[in-house]
């Protein structure tokens, strides 16, 4: 082996392999060059991850059964403007390869949950918040200036605060127009087109612009940011070489696409027990000239989904990079400016609250408040409302509930609300502590007890959600009672919460206590929980094809497919010479061989009257069935008559196919299996009686069966002491070689009326008899057939008239 040395396996500690040491061919045995694992069974910060934390907020390992274990980023609800970061000490080059299995408590509009990859090395100069000369909004479009050139372009991420009209204070907006240097618009933003408002510059502090930094202001790197309230989308950013980010979605909108869920999954769901799973696993693959975002579900035997992929901005492949876990409260969000120590009425529905600290409100401001032990008189305020006058710079006025005594009540919270973000969106729980009990466990657990003033309901039944306990004050005098902050969920039982801090020392308690009244609001912690995070950087390899003529055999490459599905995107499969076997078909849209499938055409509802159903297009198959179940009936004398109808010119005119024998009881009613004639399906239901009401569902079965022409129709119009009178015509060509003519009548008293079956070839011109005339019997149902006969129209025509007659119904049929 002269000229090779072993391959140092670092994994292993020994040599693994052989590689060249001089000018032999380099051979290189192993693909990853370096890899990180981290299952996140605990965690220290400096060993492995750098973090630095932003107010209130919490970093902590949790799980605690089925094999959970994750770190909880656990953002405060009570500060605006903070940010936490998570960093891997770590760095790779690239090629790289990342898979984060993660998922949140909730999803918000205000907090931004970046999972990223960037650079090691210096970071932008940072962007100083903007101060605004003006800000108008007319509808959807907010028009800003700003007193220096702003610098900002179309689909730059940005928010407002600071403006006296707080409906201004935008927490996540995307720029849409840069008219001038100095002036800017948006209409849009992570979550969505902006509520349509009208905003005029004459009063108060204009407030200032701030950059929403996607990558926390790395030079090169990639991110996935959870940014919006649903919890199946996701913004996604690419930066190379100090340039402007390239986002995912609309430029000058939500950059917003789907994704794999975020949500959150109890493994286990018991007291005392923290098992949270993810439902996604995100994956990142970042090559020198390819970048690439999919995901796919966990533990699952289905294939990824690509979400994006970037060949145009690629960050630069010569540096390092780390993992990184980034969360932000925007500087515009929605949070409470101070406890309510007091809330009082006298005599009307202004209540005064008294806060436990300087509240920075002014009459121009919009408010909701949480957590006042009296719900009967001081009910939530869960939609802004403004403030009635300022009393001092610790209380307030505002009107509160529909009830005026002289009262007072104690605890809860006081929000400003920010851009018209409210905070049932982000996390406010509607149940109000009532009292509470603290105590040691065996263990050395302190565990709170809330009693609430109704049944805990989600969001805070799930064991492992962290919830922030705000303004519990004493139903006496409005003290403190020293157990404000974050608590996490252990169990709950009806109106009882059992809470326990999220890891030991958390945060410092008082000594045990009884029993106590109070007050109190609880807000969900919004939290991004990290399963596991895995790195991979490796070789990248490439095995180039000699360019050969299409046609050449001997350049092609053989391919087996052993398992999985062969996709053709684009073009025609022209020849297959031989199939072996073919085990499943699934769709084969020409031949239409799927098993028959039901189409929920009309789901079940209650009709009470005359109703036809919007055109319907079938997906596949030549004949269908038509089932209607009846569960309910009700009225006097109520009767429903359906008719399938079918259109051959996409729904602009329409022929009738089938009349249901009328309806008045409770059962199932199917038609005949009906070859599909049209291109459009729908459903005519004509109801009669005194107040009549059914409940009912019309189903169509698909199918592939190639049935009979079958044609039904119906008549309750012609007049039977009429003479010449007609039902109205029926198509049925082809529909066998069977004729019958059905007449149903009640009492006779004088004469008994006659029909003729008639047929026409020339579209209804001229008509001729079939067979003879058919008599009807007194409270009696007869019919006559003729065979042999295939007439493209039918009708029946009244050729004696009858006298005295209660009249029933007239039945056409065609068919074999």
């Amino acid at each position: 082996m002269s000229g090779f040395a072993p391959l140092y396996d670092s994994d292993t500690g020994r040599a693994s392999a052989w590689k060249a040491t001089d000018d032999a061919a380099h051979v290189v045995v192993e693909n990853i060059t370096n890899k990180f694992r981290e299952a996140f069974e605990t965690y220290t910060p400096g060993v492995n991850w750098d973090q630095t934390l932003g107010s209130g907020d919490l970093v902590y390992v949790d799980g605690n059964a089925a094999a959970a274990s994750y770190l909880v980023i656990s953002k405060s609800p009570l500060v605006a403007g903070t940010e936490t970061t998570v960093t891997c000490q770590q760095n790779t080059g690239m090629p790289v390869e990342v898979a984060v299995g993660m998922s949140m408590s909730q999803r918000t509009l205000g907090q931004d949950f970046s999972t990223e990859i960037v650079d090691t090395g210096a970071l932008l100069a940072d962007v100083p918040d903007l101060a605004i000369s003006s800000i108008t909004q007319t509808t959807t479009t907010l028009t800003v200036d700003t007193v220096l050139p702003h610098g900002l372009s179309v689909g730059k991420a940005v928010g407002i605060y600071g403006c006296s009209n707080p409906v201004a204070n935008y927490p996540s907006l995307v720029v849409a127009t840069t008219p001038t240097p100095n002036q800017f618009t948006v209409t849009a933003g992570p979550g969505g087109t902006i509520a349509s408002q009208n905003i005029t510059n004459p009063v108060g502090a204009k407030g200032f612009v701030y950059l929403r930094q996607r990558l926390g202001r790395a030079e090169d790197g990639t991110s996935l940011i959870f940014e919006q309230p649903t919890a199946t989308q996701a913004s996604l950013y690419t930066r190379s070489e100090s340039g402007d980010v390239y986002p995912s979605g609309t430029i000058a909108g939500s950059h917003s696409i789907t994704v794999g869920t975020s949500a959150s999954v109890q493994a286990v769901a018991a007291a005392f027990t923290y098992a949270f799973i993810p439902t996604t696993e995100y994956k990142l693959v970042q090559q020198a000239d390819r970048l690439q975002w999919s995901d796919v579900a966990i533990d699952s035997v289905a294939g990824t989904t690509n979400r994006l992929i970037r060949t145009s901005v690629i960050p630069n492949p010569a540096k390092k990079y780390q993992l990184r876990f980034r969360a932000t409260n925007n500087k515009a969000l929605t949070v409470p400016v101070g406890q309510i120590v007091s809330v009082s009425k006298a005599g009307s529905t202004t209540a005064t609250f008294v806060m436990d600290r300087a509240h920075g409100l002014t009459t121009t401001d919009v408010i909701v408040a949480y957590g006042v032990r009296n719900q009967t008189d001081f009910p939530n305020l869960t939609t802004a409302i403004a403030v009635a006058s300022i009393v001092s710079p610790t209380s307030f006025t505002a009107v509160v509930g529909t009830t005026f005594p002289n009262v007072t009540s104690y605890g809860g919270y006081v929000a400003k609300v920010q851009g018209g973000n409210l905070m049932s969106a982000l996390g406010a729980v509607a149940q109000v502590a009532q009292n509470a009990t603290l105590s040691t466990l065996s263990n050395g657990t302190r565990q709170l007890v809330l009693t609430g003033n109704a049944s805990w309901a989600a969001p805070a039944l799930i064991q492992g959600d962290v919830l922030e306990l705000v303004g519990c004050r004493n139903n006496v005098n409005g003290a403190t009672l020293g157990i404000d902050g974050a608590w996490k969920v252990a169990t709950s039982s009806t109106t009882a919460l059992t809470l326990v801090l999220p890891y030991t020392g958390s945060m410092t308690l008082p000594a045990d206590f009884a029993v106590t009244d109070c007050g109190g609001g609880l807000i969900r912690r919004t939290e991004l929980r990290v399963s596991y995070a895995r790195l991979f950087a490796y070789e990248r390899e490439r095995v180039e094809l000699l360019t050969r003529p299409t046609t050449d055999v001997q350049g092609s490459v053989p391919v087996q497919v052993t398992g999985g599905s062969v996709a053709v995107s684009s073009g025609t499969v022209t020849t297959v010479n031989t199939v072996l076997a073919v085990n499943t078909v699934n769709v084969v849209t020409a031949a239409n061989l799927n098993f028959p499938q039901t189409q929920p055409d009309v789901a079940s509802a209650s009709i009470t009257t005359t109703a036809t159903t919007a055109a319907i297009t079938p997906t596949f198959g030549i004949s269908y069935e038509v089932n209607i179940p009846v569960t309910a009936v009700t009225g006097t004398n109520p009767t429903m008559d359906v008719s399938i109808e079918e259109s051959d010119d996409g729904g602009t005119n329409w022929f009738k196919v089938y009349d249901f024998p009328r309806i008045t009881v409770t059962g199932i009613y199917r038609s005949p299996l009906l070859p599909l004639i049209g291109n459009r399906v729908r459903y005519v239901q004509t109801l009669g009686g005194t107040s009549p009401s059914f409940t009912r569902a019309i189903n169509r079965l698909q199918s592939s069966y190639p049935a009979l022409v079958h044609r039904q129709l119906i008549d309750r119009s012609i007049v039977l002491t009429t003479l010449n009178s007609t039902t109205p015509t029926i198509l049925a060509r082809d529909a066998g070689n069977a004729t019958q003519l059905i007449i149903n009548v009640g009492a006779i008293t004088t004469t008994a009326p006659a029909l003729q079956l008639e047929g026409s070839d020339d579209f209804g011109l001229s008509f001729y008899a079939i067979g003879s005339p058919l008599t009807a019997v007194a409270n009696s149902t007869v019919q006559a057939t003729v065979s042999t006969i295939n007439a493209a129209a039918l009708r029946a025509r009244v050729s004696t008239a009858g006298v005295g007659v209660t009249a029933g119904y007239v039945m056409i049929k065609a068919h074999d």
